[in-house]
């Protein structure tokens, strides 16, 4: 994340920049919208298997490679994919790249759904990034009231705002994708679970908030 230069960004005057302790990936919403009472029944509901829960990469890892920025009229984000036996790590095996973020993903619904709670996410595609700014509104892509049919775009500045996205992904492909002999960067992936198992929190979790209910087994390679 230190290696993207918001300051040099043109659209930076726009953007509200996640602080880097907050920076995160949601792998599960379990609800939202709910009151503090509300949520505070689903935590004691989960409890009883939240070890289980947080835990769960340590025996099932997920590796996440291909780093790229993605935007839309909202965000910026860092998105990545799941890897398919690209660029094997020492110790890992090609099928092991068979259990992906995705499923990851729905074994955490089916865990949590069988501790009793109705998952309720408010996004359900299984998108792994990390939101690392959002814009403001007006922004780069609005001139006036972003919900003002009769606004004006900025072209130009729009224009150049994708061009310099265009140069970080260049960047992020050559630097940290895998190459063409099959090797990748130390920083190049992710296998959901290092260092640290799942997070859960709870409250307002906007932005990386909220309360640390349970953090999970991590691991090292």
């Amino acid at each position: 994340m230190a290696a993207i230069a918001y300051e040099d960004f043109s659209g930076s005057n726009e953007l509200w920049i996640m602080p880097n302790d907050c920076l995160h990936m949601t792998a599960l919403e379990v609800d939202f919208s709910k009151t503090v009472d509300e949520i505070e029944k689903l935590v004691n509901v989960v409890l009883p298997n939240a070890e289980r829960i947080t835990d769960y990469p340590f025996d099932h890892r997920a590796r996440l490679i291909k780093p790229m920025v993605s935007f839309d009229a909202a965000a910026l984000a860092l998105s990545f994919v799941p890897a398919s036996g690209e660029a094997l790590p020492t110790g890992r095996t090609r099928q092991e790249d068979d259990y992906t973020y995705h499923h990851l993903r729905r074994d955490l619904f089916t865990l949590c759904q069988e501790s009793g709670v109705n998952v309720g996410s408010r996004y359900i595609v299984p998108s792994a990034h990390l939101t690392i700014g959002r814009f403001n509104s007006p922004n780069v892509f609005e001139v006036g009231d972003a919900l003002d049919g009769n606004i004006a775009l900025d072209q130009t500045l729009r224009s150049q705002l994708i061009e310099e996205i265009k140069g970080i992904n260049d960047w992020l492909e050559k630097a940290l994708w895998p190459n063409e002999n099959g090797a990748i960067a130390q920083d190049g992936e992710w296998i959901v679970g290092e260092e640290f198992g799942l997070d859960l929190h709870k409250g307002n979790l906007w932005y990386g908030g909220g309360e640390r209910v349970k953090i999970g087994k991590g691991f090292k390679r």
